[in-house]
């Protein structure tokens, strides 16, 4: 078996057959580690099958000098962050709706998570780990690692930049 340079050379040349030998030498991997995470087979299975369509598509932007693995796991924490986020989100969305039977204001909720999601990551983070999960501006700052005022700046920022969004959407 060749080794990943190869493969990656062949798919950028245009031979876009030859990243099933990627897909097939890497994808028990890929999944034995999403599975540890998520522990549930089908949705393991399509995350991976996820972490592989997106490494196709940015295969352009990969460095042909570094390891090919680890830009696959770095996909695949990836997609496996944005699962639970979404459904995080989902599983809010539904605890409102049976707490307050209020579907309009559930509507307003998701709409704004939305948002939210559509903020750069530095902010949306920053504005998730703050309103969501209540840590406060020195907790987030440990997580983070960065200073306080930092925490204070991106806050404000992404609430200002939030608020621009959402007048658009009005």
């Amino acid at each position: 078996m060749m080794d990943d340079k190869f493969y990656i050379e062949k798919v950028l040349s245009g031979e876009s057959d030859y990243f099933a030998f990627l897909v097939e030498k890497y994808q028990n991997h890929i999944f034995n580690i999403v599975n540890k995470i998520v522990k549930n087979y089908d949705v393991s299975q399509d995350i991976v099958q996820e972490t592989f369509l997106k490494a196709f598509k940015g295969l352009n932007n990969f460095d042909i000098s570094r390891p090919f693995f680890p830009y696959l796991v770095q996909i695949a924490m990836n997609n496996t962050k944005d699962y639970f986020n979404k459904e995080k989100r989902r599983k809010l969305i539904k605890e409102h709706i049976k707490m307050t039977g209020n579907t309009e204001k559930a509507e307003k909720i998701k709409e704004m998570y939305n948002l939210i999601y559509e903020l750069p990551e530095s902010y949306r983070e920053i504005i998730l780990l703050y309103y969501r999960d209540g840590k406060s501006i020195n907790e987030i700052s440990l997580l983070k690692g960065i200073s306080v005022n930092n925490v204070k700046v991106k806050l404000f920022r992404g609430r200002k930049l939030l608020f621009s969004m959402w007048k658009k959407r009005l």
